[in-house]
């Protein structure tokens, strides 16, 4: 599986100071060395597995919750921006077409960002409920994608 370690990088150190993190504390927290972290911040890294990404999503998620609990995450009908460019007849597409359609393509940056948009379990009921549920193989990726995506979000 291709990732944009670029992205992944620039993002990551975004979101860790944002946390107020640094490299160290990231590392602590997450279970993931500083090297490690280093070398994507920095561009370094030849590879990451999603395990690995998942434990630094999901200690930079907990950071976040602890440093405002009070914030509440904000439904938007704007669509979000994606890696692959999806054109559109219609000016707006329907949540659930846009969803199918990136689905369809099993771009993991994209699935990801429709998760981090939408929710894993709204992106899961679209799936289940169009016809893509009907191609084995390609219910078994996005199975396997949409668990470590969770696991990632949500895994304490």
């Amino acid at each position: 599986m291709f990732y944009d370690l670029h992205f992944i990088g620039e993002h990551l150190r975004g979101a860790r100071v944002k946390a107020g993190m640094t490299q160290a504390m990231l590392a602590s927290v997450s279970g993931v060395s500083r090297a490690t972290i280093n070398a994507l911040e920095n561009f370094k890294a030849k590879d990451i597995s999603v395990n690995t990404l998942s434990l630094i999503l999901n200690a930079l998620a907990r950071k976040s919750v602890l440093v405002d609990p009070g914030i509440q995450p904000q439904v938007t009908r704007t669509q979000p921006a994606f890696e692959f460019p999806y054109v559109w007849s219609q000016s707006s597409p329907s949540d659930e077409l846009l969803i199918q359609k990136v689905l369809e393509r099993l771009v993991f940056d994209d699935v990801l960002i429709l998760c981090a948009h939408y929710g894993v379990s709204k992106v899961t009921e679209v799936l289940y409920g169009s016809p893509l549920r009907e191609d084995e193989v390609l219910m078994r990726s996005l199975r396997r994608m949409l668990t470590n995506i969770q696991k990632g979000f949500f895994d304490v």
